[in-house]
């Protein structure tokens, strides 16, 4: 096979070599799936399989550290897979896998399974990696306080995360293994002011206590248990800094409640639409159909069966990855490997929509909301339907939540074709649930192309206009923005008020009754 050469990465020989691949790598996907269209190589290298490795990482390269969420096993077996094809030793390999399952399950990069089997998957990259790298943190979980997360929270949630780790890890797993896995988590603070040392050590002494109580004394005595990265101009540390440091009991208390709600991770931080080279993606698209090509299929498909059954028997699944490196496998086969062998990926749909706290319920503006809807609906069999609609790879719809839970209020009924919809999956959900008016979450502009996509797709099968609302969560080019208001009523997420949202869906509404009479 011949490797295809992306951009080197380039680096001060002092500093360690960090690979952040980019979206549809971190979730799994290869470069010429439907998902990652307008999104290769937009936040990083694409990291398809061990060639795109081998052109990334410089020969001399000993320090490395991989962002990896939902493929962090996957890409620690291909790391494992190119250092004995170069002969260096393991061991003399150091860096850190940063890869927290809970928080990525939550994230544009989750994985297609549940998140006990990314916490199963991320446990057995631990253990192995103490075993085979032994100079390599087999876990970095960062502490990430954004928006109206606590610094005591962002703590907590990692802590929880460790202890999850640990926890799989003596369900798969011998007692030394365990010790050892223990040794490979580490936390990272987002900046090295006073403030982050003073934190740092409040958190490294709780999780000594934690490992003491949950699994005996002799774990984890290492003096380096915290790393600090000082804020870049870019990313401004946020809560972390601005707070002071919590206590241990209020860090405790943070995690007790955490683990009884068993709470979600951080939403993600807003995004912003990045430009993608097309060029680039064509010629990714046709390297990774060139390693296809010229690997042995019939290696592919046996080292594929292998993972499979390891997977299916909670047996490690390391050593099969590795055997998949070799062969050839790229990182989307081995995620469709993984998502065909364990339980699926937890619901995060509407179902969990609340009622929103924003309108009173006798309040006179929800009222007069609810009389407009009313007027828009009369004479239909059925409440109001709108179909909420999450197409593209990194869809989600945490922004839409408090307008989605106010309409549940006013008597609305949402509709749910999951998360990553592709157009033609929303199209038949259109088809099937006749709904009165289509709201897309737009958080990228491939989610963006995706819903016109779909509204198409809608006209080419005769369906005839579906009255649709945009509900964007990133900034827009104008030429962009104004081909989609010609095809749908579009806002801000950031601006939009509750009633202004709900007079638009019963605006939506009148004009399908309308189109219908």
């Amino acid at each position: 096979m011949t490797d295809p050469r992306p951009m080197p990465i380039r680096r001060d020989d002092a500093v360690p070599v960090r690979l952040r691949p980019d979206l549809p790598t971190r979730a799994g996907v290869d470069a010429d799936h439907p998902l990652a269209r307008g999104l290769v190589e937009g936040s990083g290298p694409a990291i398809s399989h061990l060639g795109d490795l081998a052109a990334l990482l410089p020969e001399e390269a000993r320090e490395i550290e991989i962002d990896s969420d939902a493929t962090g096993p996957w890409m620690l077996a291909m790391l494992a897979a190119l250092a004995e094809r170069r002969g260096v030793p393991t061991p003399e390999l150091r860096g850190a896998l940063c890869n927290d399952p809970i928080a990525s399950a939550f994230g544009a990069a989750a994985p297609a399974w549940s998140t006990g089997a990314a916490v199963d998957l991320a446990a057995d990259a631990l253990s192995w990696s103490g075993r085979v790298f032994p100079g390599l943190c087999g876990a970095r979980l960062q502490v990430a306080a954004t928006g109206d997360l606590t610094t005591a929270m962002a703590m907590a949630m990692a802590l929880r995360s460790a202890l999850a780790l640990l926890a799989a890890t003596a369900r798969r797993d011998k007692i030394p293994h365990l010790r050892a896995a223990a040794q490979g988590i580490e936390f990272l603070l987002p900046g090295d002011t006073a403030r982050h040392r003073a934190a740092g050590s409040t958190l490294a002494a709780l999780w000594r206590q934690l490992l003491e109580e949950r699994h005996g004394p002799g774990f984890a005595r290492r003096d380096d248990l915290v790393a600090y990265r000082p804020a870049t101009p870019r990313k401004k540390a946020t809560a972390a800094c601005d707070e002071p440091a919590p206590c241990a009991a209020t860090l405790r208390a943070a995690l007790e409640r955490i683990e009884a709600a068993d709470a979600q991770g951080p939403v993600p931080a807003r995004s912003r639409s990045r430009a993608t080279d097309p060029a680039r993606a064509a010629a990714r698209m046709a390297e990774l159909a060139r390693w296809r090509r010229e690997r042995d299929g019939n290696a592919v498909q046996k080292s594929l069966l292998a993972l499979r059954e390891a997977a299916k028997r909670g047996i490690n699944v390391m050593g099969p990855s590795v055997a998949c490196a070799k062969a050839g496998v790229t990182t989307g086969e081995w995620a469709a490997a993984m998502a065909a062998a364990l339980p699926a990926a937890e619901p995060r749909g509407l179902f969990g929509v609340k009622t929103a706290t924003c309108l009173q319920p006798e309040s006179a503006e929800l009222m007069a909301v609810r009389d407009r809807l009313a007027q828009a609906a009369r004479g239909f069999a059925r409440p109001i339907t709108l179909l909420v609609a999450q197409p593209g790879l990194d869809a989600r719809l945490a922004p839409a939540l408090p307008l989605l839970g106010a309409a549940r209020a006013c008597g609305v009924e949402l509709r749910d074709p999951g998360p990553r919809a592709l157009p033609n999956r929303i199209a038949d959900a259109v088809l099937h649930d006749r709904p009165h008016a289509l709201c897309f979450c737009l958080v990228s502009r491939q989610s963006a192309e995706m819903a016109l996509d779909t509204l198409n797709v809608l006209d080419q099968a005769g369906f005839g206009t579906v009255p649709a609302l945009g509900l964007a969560d990133f900034e827009i080019a104008p030429k962009f923005e104004r081909q989609l208001r010609e095809r749908m009523t579009l806002r801000n997420t950031g601006d939009i008020l509750v009633h202004d949202f709900l007079d638009d869906v019963a605006s939506l509404v009148s004009l399908q009754r309308k189109a219908s009479q």
